[in-house]
């Protein structure tokens, strides 16, 4: 088994070569006495760790700026800082950047490096045996931004994530990918989903009596998510009661249930998403800026589909083959162009919507730039009921619930029948457990396995 490459940066050439001649039994050393060196050592190389010293005395750059070139040039060499600088200002610059360790620079700190790298190995080698999850993309923008999401898992850190954009761009899907690679439950909610005046017992629990309704105690989502990953989506949409109660979680790592007299400790890694600008929020405060400063340790922001155009054709052919079961569906060039010509506010989300539509309604089983353009233009989907009087029976509703992939308002198109005339149907035949069932309920906190 080859042994793992490391990059020793320091000004001192005595501490490079002691060091190096120290760790070569365990590691491929690479040395380097100046920043532009080290660089160079970067570019032709990949490194598992980086040691850097920050001051490189009588030089015209320092450590920050090497720390500052690998994290853009290679995101996935983890940065540890070996030095014993006594300027504060350069100290504190260089703990706001991602690292794994810093260590100050004594007679042990060759046992210190060991046990940094070693926890390094320990913990790329967890995230590449759990990738289970795959973020499906063709675009440079995301790729970049997934490799930074791995840099800043394979440090030692379980401070918060932020993740911002549009609706529809996939910000629980990265939160899924995020809990994925670290091998951990994913337990999900969505503000704008839960009603507010039961919001604080959904996320933090409540005890027995606490309120009417109350009859035993539960505990809330953030107690479900303990030794895993909290994500909340939508945390823009949080009252100000909810947003300071989730400053103690993130700040004591304790939560309160509702009716409570006494807090309970939890671990676990708190994620949060909006498509809000919270920087406006605060400025008319709306959202509490002591709360944004805990949330953003680490912040994401996933560009727009219209940003991503190499992912409209790249999901357009991934969606047909998920909606049309794999079979034959020709996909014609000026279908393509159509859908890159448009600027898809509702992102992902739309661009899906309207592969469906085209996979359901096209006869001639083709992405054209006609069933293009039909299903751009169609908003809303209007059955024409001229089926309202014949009878169906419960195998042709669940064939058409089947060809709509269990989307109601599609089915109720193929069999030309009004929305309200399907439910009626769907109740009576007792279909709606099987409807659920395939996935067409969706509650405002579902549980996503990560593993």
């Amino acid at each position: 088994m080859s042994k793992p490459t490391i990059l020793l940066a320091d000004d001192d050439r005595d501490i490079l070569e002691t060091n190096k001649f120290l760790l070569s039994d365990e590691f491929n050393v690479e040395i380097a006495s100046s920043v532009e060196e080290a660089r160079l050592l970067v570019k032709s190389n990949e490194f598992i760790a980086a040691i850097i010293d920050l001051n490189f005395e009588g030089q015209a750059l320092d450590g920050i700026s090497l720390i500052d070139y690998i994290q853009d040039e290679k995101p996935l060499t983890s940065i540890i800082v070996l030095s014993s600088d006594q300027n504060t200002k350069r100290v504190v610059e260089a703990t706001r950047r991602h690292l794994v360790d810093f260590i100050t620079k004594d007679e042990d700190s060759e046992s210190s490096i060991r046990q940094a790298i070693a926890s390094i190995l320990t913990r790329k080698s967890a995230i590449s045996k759990n990738s289970g999850f795959e973020f499906k993309t063709q675009s440079p923008l995301m790729k970049n931004l997934l490799l930074k999401v791995d840099q800043v898992l394979m440090a030692n850190s379980t401070a918060p994530i932020l993740i911002l954009g549009e609706s529809g761009t996939g910000k629980e899907y990265l939160a899924k990918y995020i809990g994925s690679k670290l091998g951990q439950k994913v337990i999900a909610a969505n503000m704008a989903s839960i009603p507010r005046e039961t919001a604080e017992s959904e996320l933090f629990g409540h005890r027995k009596g606490s309120f009417t309704g109350a009859i035993s105690d539960k505990a809330g989502l953030m107690e479900q998510a303990h030794n895993g990953v909290f994500f909340l989506d939508e945390v823009g949409d949080c009252s100000a009661a909810i947003q300071a109660k989730l400053l103690r979680v993130i700040q004591e790592k304790e939560v309160l249930p509702v009716g409570g007299l006494s807090p309970k400790k939890i671990n676990l890694r708190f994620i949060a998403a909006t498509h809000r600008d919270l920087d406006k929020m605060i400025s008319e405060e709306q959202f509490r800026l002591d709360l944004y400063q805990r949330l953003n340790a680490f912040t994401f922001r996933i560009p727009a589909l219209r940003d991503r155009p190499e992912d409209i054709e790249f999901y357009s052919r991934m969606f047909i083959q998920d909606f049309n079961d794999g079979e034959y569906f020709r996909i014609e060039e000026s279908g393509l162009e159509v859908l890159k010509a448009h600027r898809w506010n509702g992102n992902v989300r739309e661009l899906s919507n309207v592969i469906q539509r085209i996979v359901v309604f096209s006869k001639r089983k083709c992405l054209d730039h006609k069933s293009a353009i039909e299903a751009l233009n169609a908003k809303d989907i209007k059955a024409t009921p001229t089926n309202e009087t014949k009878d169906y029976g419960p195998e042709q509703i669940i064939d058409a619930l089947q060809r709509a992939k269990w989307n109601r308002t599609l089915a109720a198109s193929l069999l030309e029948m009004h929305k309200t005339t399907l439910h009626r149907y769907i109740n009576k035949y007792k279909l709606r457990e099987i409807i659920e069932s395939r996935g067409a309920g969706r509650p405002a906190a579902v549980l996503i396995e990560g593993m």
